[in-house]
């Protein structure tokens, strides 16, 4: 069987050189490779599967930066940042909720998952028929479903209903496809997210194939979308099996292990986009990290700046929390091996992101565009956390202390001293006292605290807007914010419309008219 990282090498290759520009829904890949030529052995579906991932991915076009974007800075979590105003006023567009239907952000979204859900079908419907080892041939499917669960997820959460494509189309076919329901999306992203509920667990693929989607990313997604559907019930029944049967994760004992190199896709990941650079003259890397740095001082941590965190976000954390060190960067900084300090001057709260801050120790002989560094998009603390949510909702306020102290256990037991900095401006002052189990049992007070800790232990790691989508009090935080900090950012914030992004103009044009656009756009 060939090894998943000579795949991603191989397609890394071939996907570099192209530009994609294009609207997603009739992408040209059918008439070119079919059936007739290509996915006929299980050696060809692997490839064709590795193509599928390839697309979270792309150089230029990683659906990451498009995450945080999108999850973040629409939110009290984050500013846009960069040189000013014009400097991706996309983003900014989605801060100030002015967003058009030309939007190259949102287009960007559109454009990018529904490349991973076309190249998906492929796998998922040729894969019976191919000739090889079945039971691998079922599980090279039932990875394209989760992925492409994964795809139909991040759409509906944003678009609401859209086109349901469930298999190869031709490009005349597909443009013919009005939306479909909300309630249907849903009930697809179900069925993948079960069917791909029964893949292997987190340390059963061998070191080659270690970032091939598990059970329990399945499980994560499921979870994820039934509380979305504030179907609590069902959320918990797969949360118990994950948190209490599977037992494939644990916390890794010191917060700041999670963004360190030798932690990558370590016990506490559940997702984790792969960007290691195997070979320097090849782009397997992300370009993600730069756009986030600092861009002010020299080249040791100049980027473009973007992903500010706000005043709101530090304001929202106990001055003795640990985590503050590893979310974070601040004027002054320094990293061991790097012979400058951070400069931070030229963002507009005086931070920066240390999640997605790379020391140019780390970088060296490296193109700054293709830096080796995973993305980490699903954590068990994660996890946890929605397990401690679903049980209260569910009325089990004691069980859910058990899982959200779990996570203020830990965060309490992290180092304040970063160890890959050898000068750290700010360091909390840990006691004795600092951050307390949780014992408050009132349903609605418990409810709160377990958002908070949710808001301060997932920051700057894109689930914000997700999360205050699904709690129904996105435009009312977004109110608050405007009004708290007299600013543009949330202010035009509209209940009746900004719940979802609007449907490409361009997808609307090139249907004529079979798709509809979203209220209010």
């Amino acid at each position: 069987m060939r090894i998943m990282k000579r795949n991603i090498i191989l397609l890394a290759c071939l996907l570099a050189g192209i530009s994609f520009h294009s609207c997603s829904l009739d992408e040209p890949s059918y008439g070119k490779t079919t059936s007739e030529n290509y996915y006929q052995t299980d050696s060809e579906i692997e490839q064709a599967l590795t193509g599928a991932y390839l697309q979270l991915r792309t150089t230029w076009n990683e659906y990451a930066l498009n995450h945080y974007f999108v999850g973040d800075c629409s939110t009290d979590d984050a500013l846009k940042g960069g040189n000013g105003d014009g400097d991706r006023a996309e983003v900014r567009d989605l801060s100030d909720f002015t967003v058009y239907t030309t939007n190259g952000e949102v287009g960007r979204r559109w454009e990018i998952l529904y490349r991973l859900i076309n190249r998906c079908n492929d796998v998922i419907y040729h894969a019976p028929d191919a000739a090889g080892d079945k039971d691998l041939l079922e599980r090279y499917a039932k990875e394209a479903k989760a992925l492409r669960a994964f795809g139909y997820y991040c759409l509906v959460t944003t678009f609401g209903g859209v086109p349901l494509l469930t298999q190869p189309m031709l490009p005349a076919e597909v443009l013919t496809i009005p939306r479909a329901s909300e309630d249907d999306i849903y009930t697809q992203i179900i069925q993948d997210l079960t069917d791909a509920s029964t893949l292997p667990a987190k340390g059963e693929y061998d070191e080659a194939d270690a970032y091939r989607l598990t059970r329990g990313f399945a499980k994560a997604m499921l979870a994820k979308t039934y509380m979305f559907r504030g179907d609590f019930t069902s959320a918990e029944t797969v949360l118990h099996e994950m948190v209490e049967t599977d037992g494939d994760y644990q916390l890794l004992p010191d917060y700041g292990m999670n963004w360190r190199p030798e932690y990558e896709n370590g016990s506490e990941s559940v997702f984790e986009i792969p960007n290691k650079v195997y070979d320097r003259n090849i782009a397997t890397g992300t370009n993600v990290p730069h756009y986030f740095t600092s861009r002010g001082g020299s080249s040791s941590y100049q980027g473009y700046g973007f992903h500010v965190p706000t005043q709101d976000l530090y304001d929202a954390f106990d001055a003795d929390d640990p985590r503050i060190t590893y979310i974070f960067t601040r004027t002054g900084d320094r990293y061991a091996g790097d012979t400058e300090e951070q400069d931070n001057s030229g963002s507009e709260t005086g931070f920066h992101d240390y999640k997605m801050t790379v020391p140019s120790a780390d970088k060296v002989g490296f193109d700054p565009w293709m830096i080796s560094y995973n993305i980490r998009m699903i954590r068990y603390a994660d996890i946890l956390l929605l397990y401690a949510e679903v049980l209260n909702e569910n009325g089990k306020p004691a069980q859910a202390l058990t899982y959200l102290n779990q996570v203020r256990s830990r965060a309490r037991n992290t180092n304040p001293v970063d160890p890959r900095r050898d000068k750290q401006v700010y360091v909390p002052q840990t006691t004795a006292n600092t951050l307390p189990d949780i014992t408050v049992t009132d349903q609605s007070r418990l409810r709160e605290i377990i958002w908070h800790e949710r808001r301060c232990e997932l920051a700057m790691e894109g689930w914000r807007r997700d999360d205050l989508m699904r709690q129904k009090r996105f435009g009312e935080v977004m109110h608050a914010y405007a009004q708290k900090y007299d600013t543009s950012k949330g202010r035009n914030f509209d209940d009746a419309r900004d719940y979802l992004l609007p449907v490409p103009q361009g997808e609307i044009d090139r249907t004529n008219g079979i798709l509809v656009q979203n209220p209010g756009y």
